[in-house]
């Protein structure tokens, strides 16, 4: 397997030179020309690049697929470094293409994980999830057994990313459940996968709002770490027991163990770690529910200094939500107004990147299929062909675009239609319950009624155990009740309060309609605007992005 470790270089512009140009082309011993690309990478990546060039032509010249794999995967690995991930993910798929021909199964693993890398540098969790999940096919299909727990804790990482909690905790216990039948002395990396599936276990059950068990795992991980004095991991372990402390609301108990975890990252020497951003969030927000809050808004802003050193994004945003709360909370507008500037473009430019990387792919897809059918069709016809299609193409769109316009114009003024007829049924007095005969049932869907005036749905920790709690009921059976009485699942259910919630505020509050959308997304209780979107489109038929037009234009 190959590693993508980023190992120091100099740029230069030198070509290569005549002797190793010659040797590349010629010498009959790959391994020998692989020694010397890799001393390249070591020493000159851009002089490697152009060696590796060389080598790939040769490859492609002689139809050898193994050369074609090794060039590429090199050129792939120099782009990583270079931090040109969509040249990365071209170069790896060429990789895994030229690995298939000669069916070797490592190879083909090496390029998957290769353009996953690439993925999550991206932030496209979907595209990294789709090679880990081909990753699994391919190590069950060559009986690739190393890689298995490995395999299975990155897809777990990725979609508690995705927020796919369950699938997560699924794929956490099928590693746990592998790595049992082997042992320390069979894995030299056992440590490493138990800590990190222990983790995994205590990340999931934070997400789903079960703290007590997440703290089972995280102290459980914690000791482990300890007794092997392995310090990253016992910076983490800390940093997870503070925040789960923070979700049961103990906030001293919380500062103890993310004072520990501070400590240790300072002693490190790592002060532009994402691990210390983190960090001096969690202790702020400890201090902000304790009412200090000029203490937390001090801590926030030894986090903005070094803002550009790019720690993880979420926290960004996070820390500038948090920074806003407590502008309000010492009434200082003139912060409020810094801090919500800074954070819309912090989510703007984070959602234009998404889009950015999507068409950038999307423009490399088309030019590589002009290449493959160079070679097919005259260019005469084609572009005949092109042109007929063009004008079908746009007269399909167009009229599709006329019978969308009247049906999303139809489903707005319903929709607009039945918020003025729920606001008018308020004043009213509204039957409570009155066809349920079960009285248990009934309480319950009247303390339920109750905590809906809380907002408690806005919370991104807002989950079925969490709601359950609040109620002073079990999952089972509000999930029961959600299902016998209001006709939904849990998800919808609460899909459809943040939804009616968010309609009425465009509707009514000018500052929450000049929100981003990312912004409104997160005011809603999501983690995500695809998350959104889609609760959005199930909800009321339409595209929240339409909808906010309409609004905006006073239709």
């Amino acid at each position: 397997m190959f590693s993508i470790h980023c190992i120091g270089f100099s740029y230069q512009k030198n070509s290569v030179p005549e002797g190793d140009k010659e040797f590349i082309i010629k010498e009959s011993n790959t391994s020998r020309i692989d020694s010397l690309l890799l001393d390249m990478m070591s020493r000159d990546l851009v002089l490697a690049e152009k060696a590796c060039k060389i080598y790939l032509d040769r490859g492609i010249e002689n139809q050898n697929f193994s050369i074609q794999f090794f060039a590429n995967y090199y050129l792939g690995n120099i782009a990583y470094r270079n931090k040109r991930f969509d040249t990365t993910i071209h170069y790896g798929n060429e990789a895994i293409t030229a690995a298939e021909k000669i069916k070797n199964g490592g190879f083909i693993l090496s390029g998957l994980y290769l353009v996953a890398a690439a993925y999550q540098e991206k932030r496209d969790r979907k595209n990294a999830l789709q090679r880990y999940v081909r990753a699994q096919k391919i190590i069950e299909d060559y009986n690739l057994k190393n890689y298995h727990v490995y395999n299975l804790v990155s897809i777990g990482q990725i979609r508690i990313r995705l927020d796919q909690t369950q699938k997560a905790l699924m794929s956490f216990q099928s590693a746990f459940e592998l790595l049992q039948k082997s042992s320390n002395e069979s894995d030299a990396n056992y440590d490493t996968k138990y800590l990190s599936i222990i983790q995994g276990f205590g990340v999931c059950y934070y997400m789903l709002g079960n703290y007590d068990e997440a703290l089972k795992y995280d102290y459980q991980g914690l000791q482990y770490a300890e007794k092997l004095n392995l310090t990253e991991y016992i910076i983490d372990f800390n940093l997870n027991i503070g925040e789960a402390y923070i979700g049961k609301q103990k906030y001293p108990k919380a500062l103890s163990y993310l004072n520990i975890a501070k400590a240790d990252i300072i002693k490190l020497n790592k002060n532009n770690n994402p691990d210390l951003f983190t960090a001096n969030l969690h202790i702020a927000t400890c201090l902000y529910n304790q009412t200090q809050y000029s203490e937390a808004k001090e801590l926030l802003e030894q986090n903005f200094l070094h803002i550009r050193t790019n720690p993880e994004v979420e926290k960004i945003k996070e820390a500038y939500a948090l920074a806003i709360k407590c502008g309000e909370k010492l009434q200082d507008t003139s912060l409020q107004f810094k801090y919500t500037k800074v954070y819309n473009k912090i989510v703007d430019s984070l959602y234009q990147n998404d889009i950015n990387a999507q068409e950038e792919l999307y423009d490399r897809d088309l030019e590589s299929l002009e290449k493959r059918n160079k070679n097919l069709v005259s260019k005469n016809f084609l572009y005949a062909i092109g042109f007929l299609l063009a004008i079908l193409f746009a007269v399909i769109i167009l009229f599709y675009m006329i019978k969308t316009r009247n049906k999303n114009r139809s489903l707005f003024e319903e929709l607009q239609k039945e918020r003025i007829q729920e606001r008018t049924s308020k004043t009213m007095s509204t039957p409570k319950n009155e066809f349920i005969t079960d009285k248990k049932a009934k309480d319950l869907l009247e303390r339920l009624s109750g905590l809906e005036q809380t907002g408690f749905y806005l919370s991104t920790d807002c989950g079925l155990y969490t709601t359950a709690k609040n109620i002073e009921t079990n999952t089972s059976y509000l999930s029961k009740i959600i299902n016998e009485y209001k006709k939904q699942t849990f998800n919808d259910y609460i899909n459809e309060l943040r939804i009616k919630y968010c309609i009425e505020q465009l509707n009514t509050n000018h500052t929450f309609r000049s929100y981003t959308i990312k912004a409104i997304s997160g005011e809603l209780g999501y983690k995500s605007v695809n998350t959104f979107a889609s609760a959005f489109k199930k909800q009321t038929g339409l595209s929240h992005s339409y909808f906010i037009k309409k609004v905006m234009s006073g239709s």
